[in-house]
């Protein structure tokens, strides 16, 4: 394939994986916030709704809050997209950059499911009924249940890091496939070549 139709399906496979990544990760915010919301409401009739400027939230808060989960992580997965798209670009072949880069955003979102989860399940031992004073200044004016408003807090704090490390074993991974793919190709090469010097006896 010459060299400058590669790069062109390469740039076209960012731009795709760069839409979708935006797509899948408004989406997850969406389905993210309504476990949060289940969780605990006032985090987002005391908080998040003001914050999003979402004031007609508290009539119709489930949908508020996927609006908040949607406006919260779309740009997460377009900044994860542009930068572990721009890192696909050390793959020769288009079709190698699309499965490496859908890979590596799976990392990313296993990253902030995982932190998720551990950052609700360290909120729960961290904020109990001795320890919420210590917690004081992070919850919002007539919060009745400040429990579980932190506990959220630290489920959304870890989604985030846990997003961040998803990134970076992206990263890693993109890397440690372009050298597997590239020994590959070296491989068959000499494999080729050896086929070609062999002659009839």
């Amino acid at each position: 394939m010459p060299f400058l139709l590669r790069l062109l399906k390469k740039v076209w496979v960012y731009v795709l994986v760069i839409a979708g990544a935006t797509l899948a990760a408004g989406l997850y915010g969406a389905l993210h916030d309504q476990i949060s919301y289940t969780l605990a409401p006032e985090y987002y009739t005391r908080f998040k709704f003001e914050q999003f400027g979402l004031f007609w939230g508290n009539d119709r808060p489930r949908e508020a809050a996927a609006v908040v989960g949607v406006l919260a992580t779309w740009w997460v997965g377009t900044g994860c997209a542009l930068l572990l798209g721009l890192l696909g670009f050390i793959f020769k072949e288009p079709a190698q950059m699309r499965r490496a880069l859908i890979r590596s955003t799976l990392w990313v979102v296993a990253g902030a499911i995982a932190g998720g989860v551990v950052g609700y399940a360290y909120g729960c031992y961290r904020v109990t009924p001795e320890s919420i004073t210590e917690y004081a200044r992070w919850v919002r004016p007539a919060v009745t249940d400040p429990i579980a408003f932190v506990r959220v807090g630290f489920l959304h704090n870890g989604s985030y890091l846990g997003g961040f490390v998803g990134l970076l074993a992206g990263a890693v991974y993109l890397i440690v496939a372009r050298i597997k793919a590239g020994r590959c190709t070296s491989r068959s090469g000499l494999d080729g070549g050896r086929l070609k010097g062999q002659t009839p006896g």
